[in-house]
This record gives structure tokens, C-alpha cells and sequence, in this order.
């Protein structure tokens, strides 16, 4: 019996990507709750701005809006209306601490059953 493993693999690939996909998307919202309340001043809403992507077995949460890197990398920053810095960096440590794993293991179930 001759198995087309490329077919699996392309299977695989599916299942690995759907995850990864859940499991950004996790990230984001946790980021966005993480995320200060400021519109910058080119007035995009840095939530907002949050995106996801994946590519091949890889995937990346993401803020477009000019003033995201400051809003997250200063720590000295003050944030009155709510918010903290390295709020997408707490997020993606929370996901892959906690249910990361089961989004990704429920994603493969899923595609495998």
C-alpha cells in the first residue's frame, strides 16, 4: 500500500495553519484589551490598527497605527484612559502560557477527524 504523504502533509500544513490562526487572533484580543485608548496624532485608533497574518507555517500579530511601537515600548509612558506598554508582548505570553496549546490541538482535531 503506497501513501501520498504529500497529500498529508498538505493536511497537516491546513490544520498547523488554522491554529496558528486562532491562536493569533487569541493574541490580538488579548492585546487590545491590553492596548492604551489613544488615537495618536495621525488619529488611528491604535486597537484598531491590529492585524493578523499568516504565512506558510508562521504567523504574526501585528499594529499598523504610527504611534503603536512607542505605545508599547515606553514604559515610562502614562496611560490616563486605560491601557499598559508591552501590552501585545503580555498577550502573546499569556496565550502561549495558557490556552495557546489547546487552540492549536482543537485546530489539528478539527481537521483531522
Amino acid at each position: 500500500m503506497q501513501i501520498n504523504t504529500r497529500v498529508l502533509l498538505t493536511e497537516a500544513e491546513k490544520a498547523i495553519q488554522k491554529g496558528l490562526r486562532a491562536v493569533a487572533r487569541e493574541t490580538l484580543r488579548r492585546s487590545n484589551q491590553k492596548a492604551p485608548d489613544d488615537p495618536g496624532t495621525d488619529g488611528r485608533d491604535l486597537k484598531k490598527s491590529g492585524s493578523v497574518s499568516v504565512d506558510d507555517l508562521s504567523a504574526q500579530v501585528s499594529y499598523t497605527a504610527r504611534h503603536a511601537l512607542f505605545q508599547h515600548e515606553r514604559l515610562d509612558y502614562q496611560h490616563p484612559n486605560g491601557g499598559e506598554a508591552k501590552f501585545l508582548e503580555r498577550a502573546a505570553s499569556e496565550v502561549s502560557a495558557g490556552p495557546g496549546e489547546q487552540i492549536m490541538a482543537r485546530a489539528v482535531r478539527e481537521v483531522f477527524k
